[in-house]
């Protein structure tokens, strides 16, 4: 079987089909409006999500950036295009583009066009997203899973590390920074009832200040949120609605543990 080229998935398509123009601004956008509809809206949210995830990786091949030892890039190499990207990219062997039309081989465009809009999008849907897949079973979008017992432990690595999502079954779970960020290279960890769900922030800020969490899609009932292992905040959750949570964050950091203490029937019908 012919390998998929990684110059197709999760791309636009123009009118002319995958022919020519591929991986434009438009493949992200459309990603973050597909990921968007499977977290929140999709009743069978795991096709989209793969789509979705897909496209918002998809143009980030455009980039032209590296390490001093690769020559600062693949496409297109030296220290003046360290951090370029194009604008597209050619999938034949032999084609024009557009501006100038100008012909060229296979490979990213040699200006950027308007990806920088495909990269807002891409911006906008940045997100780890753990799956139960039918496919590819328990795993993380965007972040490296690990089990232990009933134990979730996800270590974000999407690239902003601002937002987290749990899609299990009829879980649909959001938690949302609005400043700062899951510290890098700690794991959030949940247990399979979510009970309790634990992670750190990092300070992204040269101050101490209080930063706001929203957090949609918990089970019913009431939790106890401890900064520090020191109680907070009580929220009174009903079937999922979203709340937020106001955390103290030091010049460190903060370590939190949201922890439900009394839970309650859903009055959904």
């Amino acid at each position: 079987m012919t390998p998929f080229p990684y110059y197709y998935l999760g791309s636009d398509y123009r009118g002319s089909g995958p022919s020519n123009y591929t991986l434009s601004y438009m493949a992200q956008m459309g990603g973050w409006a597909v990921s968007d509809y499977a977290l929140y809206f999709a009743h069978d949210p795991l096709t989209y999500l793969r789509l979705g995830y897909a496209s918002y990786l998809s143009s980030w091949a455009l980039l032209n950036s590296g390490p001093a030892e690769s020559n600062y890039g693949y496409w297109y190499p030296g220290k003046n295009n360290d951090g370029g990207a194009g604008g597209g990219f050619e999938p034949r062997p032999w084609g024009r583009a557009w501006l100038g039309n100008k012909e060229m081989g296979r490979g990213s465009w040699w200006y950027s066009g308007e990806i920088d809009l495909g990269y807002g999008g891409a911006l906008r849907s940045a997100a780890t997203i753990v799956v139960d897949d039918p496919i590819f079973g328990l795993f993380a979008y965007g972040g490296d899973l690990s089990r232990q017992k009933n134990l979730t432990q996800v270590i974000p690595k999407d690239g902003l590390r601002a937002r987290f999502h749990i899609v299990r079954g009829t879980q649909r779970v959001h938690l949302l920074l609005v400043r700062d960020g899951f510290a890098k290279d700690k794991a959030v960890s949940f247990d399979d009832e979510l009970r309790t769900i634990q992670f750190t922030l990092e300070n992204r800020a040269s101050a101490n200040h209080l930063t706001v969490i929203r957090a949609a899609g918990l089970p019913s009932g009431t939790y106890e949120v401890k900064v520090e292992n020191q109680p907070t905040q009580r929220l009174t959750v009903h079937n999922g609605e979203e709340q937020q949570i106001r955390i103290p964050v030091t010049a460190s950091g903060a370590s939190l543990a949201i922890t439900r203490v009394t839970a309650m029937a859903s009055t959904h019908d």
